[in-house]
């Protein structure tokens, strides 16, 4: 994987390869919305990704970040610091992210949790601060019409970024997109998840929404009709 590297998805909407994740860039009238800021040393992916579109970071307007786990908020420190940036998180992983409360160690299984035990603090980063604590529906402060959609589960503030003008939404871990032929969307990785059954009913809050575009945070998004096979995928579940 090239870090830096920048893939459009639409007119206003880019991802860059972070260290650790994918983050995705909204562009409007020349400023940025950034969601998720990767593991600690993104930043200079993320600016090299930003060069590419003739932006910096100093154009970032806020970082939403979708869930306190280190992949995706590690490198926001680096991101806000001396900068006068909005910063938003779900309420619930918000103290994390500031450094309030210890970084719960996102492996569920025991046996691997215990080796994960002595880096997943480290790996969180320094704390930043949290400017705009959000719960279900707030408005993200960057567009009129964006907002977070609090999806629990894979943590318990995780959240997903809807942008109706776009007709897309951000969905950071809460949903993968499988490396299967073709491929295949599915629930979050059980094995990071806090609570897998609650991560599925979460979903169902997103069949409320219009949009046709899906953006995750480890797979390229998806634009085949999305809202259908999000459905489909949560009937199978129910009859499993």
């Amino acid at each position: 994987m090239m870090f830096g590297k920048l893939t459009p998805i639409t007119d206003s909407i880019f991802q860059i390869h972070a260290i650790g994740a994918r983050v995705t860039v909204v562009v409007d009238d020349g400023g940025v919305l950034l969601v998720d800021a990767g593991l600690p040393g993104s930043g200079g992916a993320i600016s090299h990704g930003l060069e590419a579109l003739d932006l910096s970071l100093d154009h970032i307007r806020c970082v939403a970040i979708t869930h306190a786990h280190p992949d995706h908020a590690g490198g926001l420190a680096e991101i806000v610091d001396g900068r006068s940036l909005a910063v938003a998180a779900h309420r619930l992983d918000a103290d994390v992210i500031e450094g309030r409360e210890p970084p719960p160690n996102p492996v569920r299984y025991r046996m691997a949790s215990k080796l994960a035990d002595p880096f997943h603090g480290k790996l969180m980063g320094s704390p930043a601060r949290v400017t705009h604590r959000l719960d279900d529906g707030d408005a993200i402060p960057f567009t009129a019409d964006a907002r977070g959609v609090h999806l629990p589960g894979h943590t318990a503030g995780s959240m997903a970024i809807y942008l109706p003008t776009e007709r897309a939404i951000i969905v950071g871990d809460a949903l993968q997109y499988k490396f299967t032929f073709p491929r295949k969307l599915g629930p979050p990785s059980r094995v990071f998840t806090r609570n897998p059954q609650q991560a599925m009913r979460s979903l169902e809050r997103l069949l409320d929404l219009d949009f046709d575009l899906i953006c995750f945070g480890h797979f390229p998004p998806m634009r085949d009709t999305p809202l259908d096979a999000l459905q489909a995928m949560l009937e199978s579940a129910r009859t499993d």
